[in-house]
């Protein structure tokens, strides 16, 4: 799978909430992902600036993992061979119709993987009683 980041802007260190539930829902859905927070280039023995968090989301992107990392300006990043970028505000995720459309495009362009389905054993039952009378799927 192609790498991701996803980079939040933000007015200031507010977004890491946002950035730990959308790594949730991604990881969730069996996603590779690395959530940087504000200390993450420190850590890796970077300058703490928004370019340096740029840079190290893209050397990860580059091995196929979705990033999801924030700031106050845009990442400076494009969207190359071996990683996609989506920039988007916290305020559109805060909003669950953009945030929801924000993921199903991720999902349609192969960035993450579909959600897994979860369905009980008699709802599964009734789906292919169903299916079977529409000729979908052959009798057993």
């Amino acid at each position: 799978m192609k790498g991701l980041v996803i980079w939040i802007r933000t007015a200031g260190d507010s977004g890491e909430a946002v950035l730990d539930e959308l790594g949730a829902e991604i990881s969730g859905r069996g996603g590779r992902v690395e959530v940087f927070h504000g200390h993450a280039v420190e850590n890796l023995g970077m300058e703490e600036n928004s370019r340096a968090k740029a840079v190290a989301c893209a050397m990860l992107a580059s091995h196929g993992v979705v990033v999801i990392a924030s700031g106050v300006d845009p990442s400076g990043l494009e969207t190359g061979e071996r990683f996609a970028l989506r920039e988007v505000s916290e305020q559109q995720l805060l909003d669950i119709t953009y945030r929801n459309s924000f993921i199903r495009d991720l999902e349609l362009s192969g960035l993450i993987p579909p959600p897994a389905l979860d369905v009980h054993p008699d709802e599964e039952k009734e789906i292919l009683k169903r299916l079977r009378e529409m000729g979908y799927l052959d009798e057993d």
